[in-house]
Protein backbone atom coordinates (compact mmCIF):
# COMPACT_ATOMS: atom_id res chain seq x y z
CA UNK A 1 0.00 0.00 0.00
CA UNK A 2 1.61 3.37 -0.82
CA UNK A 3 2.86 5.51 2.03
CA UNK A 4 0.12 8.40 1.82
CA UNK A 5 -2.36 5.85 1.26
CA UNK A 6 -1.71 4.10 4.48
CA UNK A 7 -1.24 7.27 6.70
CA UNK A 8 -4.99 8.25 5.40
CA UNK A 9 -5.80 4.90 6.51
CA UNK A 10 -4.32 5.44 10.09
CA UNK A 11 -5.90 9.20 10.31
CA UNK A 12 -9.29 7.73 9.40
CA UNK A 13 -8.85 4.72 11.97
CA UNK A 14 -7.83 6.87 14.57
CA UNK A 15 -10.90 9.60 14.11
CA UNK A 16 -13.04 6.32 14.20
CA UNK A 17 -11.88 5.75 17.57
CA UNK A 18 -12.66 8.57 18.66
CA UNK A 19 -16.19 8.61 17.71
CA UNK A 20 -17.20 5.58 17.19
CA UNK A 21 -17.03 3.91 20.75
CA UNK A 22 -19.67 1.50 22.96
CA UNK A 23 -17.45 1.02 26.08
CA UNK A 24 -14.62 0.57 24.45
CA UNK A 25 -15.83 -1.70 21.52
CA UNK A 26 -16.23 -0.41 18.31
CA UNK A 27 -19.60 0.44 17.14
CA UNK A 28 -22.24 -1.49 15.08
CA UNK A 29 -22.65 0.17 11.58
CA UNK A 30 -24.44 3.75 11.97
CA UNK A 31 -28.46 3.01 11.79
CA UNK A 32 -30.38 4.09 8.91
CA UNK A 33 -32.17 7.54 9.54
CA UNK A 34 -35.89 7.68 8.89
CA UNK A 35 -36.90 10.79 7.28
CA UNK A 36 -40.67 9.22 7.98
CA UNK A 37 -40.40 8.83 12.18
CA UNK A 38 -40.00 11.58 13.99
CA UNK A 39 -36.87 11.20 16.57
CA UNK A 40 -36.95 13.19 19.96
CA UNK A 41 -33.56 15.15 18.85
CA UNK A 42 -34.32 16.49 15.14
CA UNK A 43 -37.62 17.25 16.92
CA UNK A 44 -35.95 19.62 19.91
CA UNK A 45 -33.75 21.09 16.66
CA UNK A 46 -36.39 22.26 15.02
CA UNK A 47 -38.01 23.91 18.35
CA UNK A 48 -34.72 25.96 19.25
CA UNK A 49 -34.27 27.25 15.40
CA UNK A 50 -32.41 24.32 14.03
CA UNK A 51 -32.01 23.00 10.20
CA UNK A 52 -31.27 19.42 11.20
CA UNK A 53 -34.94 17.85 10.75
CA UNK A 54 -37.01 15.91 8.66
CA UNK A 55 -40.68 17.47 7.80
CA UNK A 56 -41.90 14.80 10.14
CA UNK A 57 -40.26 16.20 12.66
CA UNK A 58 -41.57 19.47 12.08
CA UNK A 59 -45.18 18.04 11.80
CA UNK A 60 -44.65 15.96 14.87
CA UNK A 61 -43.89 19.32 16.49
CA UNK A 62 -46.96 21.20 14.92
CA UNK A 63 -49.37 18.29 16.05
CA UNK A 64 -47.92 18.80 19.91
CA UNK A 65 -48.28 22.69 19.19
CA UNK A 66 -52.09 22.27 18.75
CA UNK A 67 -52.63 20.84 22.15
CA UNK A 68 -50.12 22.72 24.36
CA UNK A 69 -49.21 25.97 22.38
CA UNK A 70 -46.09 26.44 25.22
CA UNK A 71 -43.68 23.56 23.94
CA UNK A 72 -41.79 25.75 21.36
CA UNK A 73 -41.70 28.68 24.41
CA UNK A 74 -40.69 25.66 26.84
CA UNK A 75 -37.95 24.46 24.35
CA UNK A 76 -36.30 28.07 24.00
CA UNK A 77 -36.20 28.44 27.58
CA UNK A 78 -34.91 25.40 28.12
CA UNK A 79 -31.53 25.90 25.59
CA UNK A 80 -31.05 29.24 27.01
CA UNK A 81 -30.47 28.09 30.26
CA UNK A 82 -28.58 25.24 29.51
CA UNK A 83 -26.40 27.84 27.40
CA UNK A 84 -26.13 30.81 29.91
CA UNK A 85 -25.74 27.84 32.97
CA UNK A 86 -22.92 26.16 30.49
CA UNK A 87 -21.14 29.17 30.03
CA UNK A 88 -21.08 30.11 33.47
CA UNK A 89 -19.48 27.29 34.41
CA UNK A 90 -16.66 27.72 32.15
CA UNK A 91 -16.37 31.52 32.35
CA UNK A 92 -16.90 32.37 36.02
CA UNK A 93 -15.11 28.66 37.34
CA UNK A 94 -12.90 28.19 34.73
CA UNK A 95 -13.39 23.98 34.82
CA UNK A 96 -11.34 22.49 31.57
CA UNK A 97 -13.07 19.52 31.39
CA UNK A 98 -16.51 18.24 30.73
CA UNK A 99 -18.94 15.29 30.68
CA UNK A 100 -22.49 15.38 28.99
CA UNK A 101 -24.79 12.91 29.93
CA UNK A 102 -28.29 11.68 28.60
CA UNK A 103 -30.13 11.38 25.55
CA UNK A 104 -29.59 14.50 23.76
CA UNK A 105 -26.17 15.80 21.88
CA UNK A 106 -27.16 19.46 20.28
CA UNK A 107 -26.16 20.15 16.92
CA UNK A 108 -26.99 23.52 16.97
CA UNK A 109 -25.15 25.59 19.40
CA UNK A 110 -23.41 22.82 21.04
CA UNK A 111 -22.49 23.04 24.59
CA UNK A 112 -18.96 21.82 23.68
CA UNK A 113 -18.43 24.67 21.94
CA UNK A 114 -20.11 27.06 24.37
CA UNK A 115 -17.85 26.20 27.22
CA UNK A 116 -14.58 26.77 24.46
CA UNK A 117 -15.75 29.89 23.87
CA UNK A 118 -14.82 30.57 27.22
CA UNK A 119 -12.10 28.07 27.74
CA UNK A 120 -10.72 26.83 24.65
CA UNK A 121 -8.71 24.11 25.33
CA UNK A 122 -11.64 22.28 27.17
CA UNK A 123 -12.18 18.26 26.94
CA UNK A 124 -15.77 17.33 26.32
CA UNK A 125 -17.28 14.58 26.56
CA UNK A 126 -21.19 13.72 25.03
CA UNK A 127 -22.36 10.07 26.34
CA UNK A 128 -25.67 8.68 25.06
CA UNK A 129 -27.76 5.87 24.55
CA UNK A 130 -29.22 6.58 21.27
CA UNK A 131 -27.35 5.15 18.16
CA UNK A 132 -28.99 7.41 16.07
CA UNK A 133 -27.80 10.42 18.36
CA UNK A 134 -24.41 9.34 18.16
CA UNK A 135 -24.73 9.22 14.22
CA UNK A 136 -25.50 12.99 13.73
CA UNK A 137 -22.69 13.79 16.39
CA UNK A 138 -20.64 12.44 14.29
CA UNK A 139 -22.02 13.42 10.93
CA UNK A 140 -21.88 17.32 12.37
CA UNK A 141 -19.72 17.67 15.34
CA UNK A 142 -16.85 15.78 14.59
CA UNK A 143 -15.89 18.66 12.24
CA UNK A 144 -16.00 21.42 14.40
CA UNK A 145 -13.44 20.31 17.25
CA UNK A 146 -9.94 19.15 17.26
CA UNK A 147 -9.96 15.10 17.46
CA UNK A 148 -8.51 15.66 21.37
CA UNK A 149 -10.76 17.34 22.80
CA UNK A 150 -14.33 16.24 21.66
CA UNK A 151 -15.45 12.76 22.12
CA UNK A 152 -18.82 10.57 22.13
CA UNK A 153 -18.84 7.51 24.03
CA UNK A 154 -22.37 4.97 23.42
CA UNK A 155 -23.67 3.59 26.34
CA UNK A 156 -26.38 3.10 29.06
CA UNK A 157 -25.94 6.60 30.82
CA UNK A 158 -28.82 5.59 33.61
CA UNK A 159 -26.17 2.96 34.67
CA UNK A 160 -23.01 5.44 35.15
CA UNK A 161 -21.16 3.52 37.25
CA UNK A 162 -19.36 0.98 34.83
CA UNK A 163 -19.12 4.34 32.36
CA UNK A 164 -17.48 6.50 35.26
CA UNK A 165 -14.85 3.60 36.15
CA UNK A 166 -14.29 2.75 32.24
CA UNK A 167 -10.46 3.47 31.01
CA UNK A 168 -11.65 4.70 27.96
CA UNK A 169 -13.58 7.85 30.05
CA UNK A 170 -10.50 7.74 32.70
CA UNK A 171 -8.73 8.36 29.34
CA UNK A 172 -9.80 11.88 28.43
CA UNK A 173 -10.99 13.40 31.68
CA UNK A 174 -8.90 13.61 35.35
CA UNK A 175 -11.36 12.55 37.92
CA UNK A 176 -9.09 13.57 40.06
CA UNK A 177 -9.72 17.18 39.21
CA UNK A 178 -13.15 19.29 39.03
CA UNK A 179 -15.14 18.79 36.45
CA UNK A 180 -18.60 20.40 35.02
CA UNK A 181 -21.11 17.78 34.30
CA UNK A 182 -24.16 18.56 32.00
CA UNK A 183 -27.64 16.32 33.09
CA UNK A 184 -29.50 17.31 30.20
CA UNK A 185 -31.70 15.08 29.06
CA UNK A 186 -31.33 12.52 32.01
CA UNK A 187 -32.87 12.88 34.61
CA UNK A 188 -36.51 13.83 33.23
CA UNK A 189 -35.76 10.85 30.45
CA UNK A 190 -34.89 8.09 33.56
CA UNK A 191 -38.46 6.25 34.05
CA UNK A 192 -37.65 4.48 37.28
CA UNK A 193 -37.20 6.77 40.61
CA UNK A 194 -34.72 4.21 42.23
CA UNK A 195 -32.53 3.92 39.36
CA UNK A 196 -32.23 7.67 39.15
CA UNK A 197 -31.40 8.55 42.77
CA UNK A 198 -28.77 5.40 42.37
CA UNK A 199 -27.37 7.58 39.17
CA UNK A 200 -27.02 10.42 40.96
CA UNK A 201 -25.32 8.91 43.70
CA UNK A 202 -22.73 7.08 41.29
CA UNK A 203 -21.78 10.22 39.64
CA UNK A 204 -21.91 12.54 43.05
CA UNK A 205 -19.20 9.85 44.68
CA UNK A 206 -16.92 9.44 41.39
CA UNK A 207 -15.82 13.47 41.06
CA UNK A 208 -13.53 15.74 42.67
CA UNK A 209 -14.65 18.02 45.30
CA UNK A 210 -15.38 21.56 42.95
CA UNK A 211 -17.24 19.75 40.39
CA UNK A 212 -20.71 21.40 39.26
CA UNK A 213 -23.27 19.42 37.76
CA UNK A 214 -26.15 21.18 36.31
CA UNK A 215 -29.24 19.38 36.71
CA UNK A 216 -32.42 20.10 34.55
CA UNK A 217 -36.02 18.66 35.00
CA UNK A 218 -39.51 18.84 33.43
CA UNK A 219 -42.67 19.24 35.15
CA UNK A 220 -45.38 17.22 35.14
CA UNK A 221 -47.13 18.63 31.49
CA UNK A 222 -49.85 20.98 32.95
CA UNK A 223 -52.54 19.57 30.47
CA UNK A 224 -53.09 15.81 31.31
CA UNK A 225 -53.53 14.67 27.64
CA UNK A 226 -50.34 16.25 26.10
CA UNK A 227 -47.87 13.58 28.13
CA UNK A 228 -50.11 10.78 25.88
CA UNK A 229 -49.14 12.57 22.81
CA UNK A 230 -45.90 12.95 23.45
CA UNK A 231 -45.11 8.98 24.10
CA UNK A 232 -47.47 8.77 20.93
CA UNK A 233 -45.45 11.18 18.84
CA UNK A 234 -42.05 9.00 19.99
CA UNK A 235 -43.25 5.54 19.30
CA UNK A 236 -41.33 3.09 19.84
CA UNK A 237 -38.16 5.08 20.73
CA UNK A 238 -37.09 4.41 24.08
CA UNK A 239 -36.26 7.72 25.34
CA UNK A 240 -37.90 7.38 29.16
CA UNK A 241 -39.27 10.51 28.94
CA UNK A 242 -40.63 11.32 32.40
CA UNK A 243 -42.02 14.85 33.83
CA UNK A 244 -42.17 14.44 37.88
CA UNK A 245 -44.16 16.95 39.90
CA UNK A 246 -41.31 19.48 41.76
CA UNK A 247 -42.00 17.84 45.41
CA UNK A 248 -40.27 14.55 43.92
CA UNK A 249 -38.06 16.23 42.32
CA UNK A 250 -36.77 18.00 45.27
CA UNK A 251 -36.88 14.58 47.19
CA UNK A 252 -34.03 13.56 44.50
CA UNK A 253 -31.86 15.94 44.94
CA UNK A 254 -32.57 16.60 48.84
CA UNK A 255 -28.78 15.81 49.27
CA UNK A 256 -27.01 17.67 47.44
CA UNK A 257 -26.52 21.34 47.30
CA UNK A 258 -27.11 24.18 44.93
CA UNK A 259 -25.30 27.37 44.54
CA UNK A 260 -27.79 30.17 44.34
CA UNK A 261 -30.16 30.79 43.32
CA UNK A 262 -30.75 26.83 43.83
CA UNK A 263 -33.43 24.80 41.86
CA UNK A 264 -35.89 27.13 40.62
CA UNK A 265 -37.66 27.73 37.40
CA UNK A 266 -35.52 27.64 34.63
CA UNK A 267 -36.40 31.41 33.59
CA UNK A 268 -35.31 32.62 36.99
CA UNK A 269 -32.27 31.18 37.34
CA UNK A 270 -29.51 34.00 36.68
CA UNK A 271 -31.36 35.50 33.74
CA UNK A 272 -29.41 37.48 31.29
CA UNK A 273 -32.15 38.88 28.77
CA UNK A 274 -31.09 36.00 26.98
CA UNK A 275 -34.58 33.76 25.85
CA UNK A 276 -37.89 34.00 27.27
CA UNK A 277 -37.99 35.82 30.61
CA UNK A 278 -39.07 35.67 34.03
CA UNK A 279 -42.46 36.88 32.99
CA UNK A 280 -42.72 33.61 31.51
CA UNK A 281 -41.96 31.44 34.71
CA UNK A 282 -45.69 30.38 34.93
CA UNK A 283 -45.44 29.19 31.31
CA UNK A 284 -42.07 27.63 31.26
CA UNK A 285 -42.48 24.07 33.19
CA UNK A 286 -38.67 22.62 33.41
CA UNK A 287 -36.64 23.67 36.57
CA UNK A 288 -32.99 24.17 36.85
CA UNK A 289 -29.74 24.40 38.66
CA UNK A 290 -25.87 23.99 39.72
CA UNK A 291 -25.24 21.09 42.37
CA UNK A 292 -21.89 21.90 44.10
CA UNK A 293 -19.56 18.67 45.10
CA UNK A 294 -18.90 19.57 48.52
CA UNK A 295 -15.31 18.32 50.39
CA UNK A 296 -16.28 15.00 52.29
Amino acid sequence: MPEGRAEARQAAAETAATWDLVLGAPAPPAPALDPEMPHPIRMWDYMIGGKDNYESDRAAVRHLLNVWPDVMLIARAAEAFAHRASDWIARDHGLRQYLQMGTSIPIMNSFDGIVRDAVPDARFVYVTDDPITAAHARAVLAARAPSNLLHVLQAQFRDPAQILAHPWLRERLDFSEPMGVLLLGMLDYTRDDARLKRALEEIMEALAPGSLVLVLHYLEFPIPRVGEIVQSLLGDNKAEFTPRSMETIEEMVAAYEFLPPGLVRITSWNPDGHGPGQDMEERCHIVGGVIVKQES
